[in-house]
């Protein structure tokens, strides 16, 4: 039997996964994620997950408040981006001012979960999941900080001051081993190869195969996911191109560098009229025949 051919995730989630009908697909991937079951109440519009035509468009965001009054922050991150933790702490930074309206206490502010999924490598660990989170350690103790019973009345779940402050994911979805192991993994394995394998049980998968099957998108659905990976396409060749010329660059700079240290050596003594002009020829034909033609007339 064919295996059904699936959207990709990041253009889903900004597209199709925002729809009722299909929020099982994401309280699934982020029920394996947080390991808990998670209840998406609405898909909320903020200023961080607008669809601008002039965002860029591997940019995914997705704000989601589950039953809990929970922000959970879902992006996507296609292309490498060196200041991507920033953005992280941008993003859930300015959620908290914009739900948290005027007159209100801070104790009204929400707890945030901010879960990226990243196409490139966020910095020079091994592992592919990782989870951050903010905690308080006595600096003589090292107990960790946590609330008082009046506190954890109030703002039940929580316990401890970790609880109350944004917490972040990054799953590094190139670095993932093929072998799925949990639920989590089923869900990664997915994200990097866009296929269910049929003894996965991860909770939103099944779900999936329905409603990110290529063969059962709408007409302008299909038409706007083409147009979307002809994007990508175009994207990686730009940057593939853009990486050549750096490269071409770095390498005639390095070769420029070589001939005027000849050169220097020359005028310095060090080397012999001979000798340089021998390794000055030697650099004919190379993009830099002004430039040798130059100094070998200086030579002579």
């Amino acid at each position: 039997m064919k295996k059904k051919q699936l959207v990709r995730f990041d253009w889903a989630i900004k597209k199709i996964l925002r729809q009722k009908a299909n929020f099982k697909v994401l309280e699934g991937f982020i029920s394996s994620i947080l390991n808990r079951n998670i209840r998406i109440k609405q898909i909320l519009e903020s200023e961080s997950n607008q669809d601008f035509e002039l965002q860029k468009y591997n940019r995914v965001d997705i704000l989601c408040l589950d039953e809990d009054k929970e922000l959970i922050i879902v992006e996507v991150q296609v292309e490498y981006q060196l200041d991507y933790l920033q953005r992280m702490l941008f993003s859930s930074s300015r959620l908290v001012t914009e739900y948290l309206h005027t007159g209100q206490k801070y104790g009204e502010i929400q707890k945030i979960y901010s879960i990226n999924i990243l196409y490139f490598d966020p910095g020079t660990g091994k592992d592919y999941v990782y989870r951050g989170i903010t905690e308080f350690r006595g600096l003589h103790t090292q107990e960790k900080l946590s609330l008082n019973p009046t506190q954890q009345s109030k703002f039940s779940p929580a316990k401890d001051a970790s609880d109350l402050y944004p917490e972040y994911w990054l799953i590094s979805v190139e670095r993932f081993n093929e072998t799925a192991k949990v639920p989590l993994d089923e869900w990664i394995y997915f994200l990097k190869n866009e296929k269910v394998e049929p003894h996965f049980t991860a909770p939103g998968l099944s779900e999936a195969l329905t409603a990110l099957d290529i063969l059962k998108l709408s007409s302008r659905n299909r038409q706007d996911y083409n147009r979307y990976i002809d994007r990508l396409r175009d994207e990686a060749s730009r940057a593939d191109t853009q990486q050549t010329l750096r490269e071409e660059a770095w390498a005639d700079g390095m070769q420029k560098g070589k001939l005027v240290s000849i050169f220097e050596l020359y005028k310095e003594g060090i080397l012999d009229k001979e000798t340089a002009k021998h390794k000055i020829q030697a650099f004919l034909g190379k993009g830099f025949d002004d430039l040798v033609q130059t100094y070998l007339s200086s030579i002579s």
